[in-house]
């Protein structure tokens, strides 16, 4: 399963979507279901940036894995928030469309608490089972 340690910083979405699509497009997954996984995956980081406080290295952990014609993202944050619901949004809001997002792109998702900490995941299904596993890569991005 790869895992990724970024900062708690607005910059780390970009980070992460960009991780997140190479390692899939590298192992074959379609283009439409890559750019649904950066989307969720950058969505996740977003709102645990916005509205969750970091580990105490300052970071924030990202991890996704591929099972047979399935996704699944986890983002673990600094443990502020217990359970997360789709909040309403006008159509004149300019933000709070990050749930509904993830909501509509993956087939569940959900919050795992721990000690002092936070996982927000989402499982999506593939159009077709990836062609080579992903790489059991571990990073630290600054």
């Amino acid at each position: 399963m790869p895992t990724l340690w970024v900062r708690h910083a607005p910059t780390s979405a970009y980070l992460v979507r960009r991780s997140v699509a190479e390692s899939l497009r590298l192992a074959g997954v379609s283009d439409a279901d890559t750019f649904n996984a950066a989307l969720i995956a950058s969505e996740l980081v977003g709102n645990a940036v916005r509205h969750a406080p970091a580990l105490p290295s300052g970071h924030l952990v990202i991890e996704w894995s591929v099972s047979g014609a399935a996704y699944q993202i986890a983002v673990t944050d600094g443990g502020a928030i217990r359970s997360l619901s789709i909040p309403p949004a006008d159509v004149s809001d300019t933000a709070g469309r990050g749930l509904s997002i993830v909501g509509a792109i993956s087939s569940e998702w959900g919050v795992t608490p721990g000690e002092g900490t936070t996982t927000v995941w989402a499982r999506a299904n593939l159009a077709a089972a990836p062609r080579r596993p992903l790489s059991d890569q571990v990073c630290a991005a600054h």
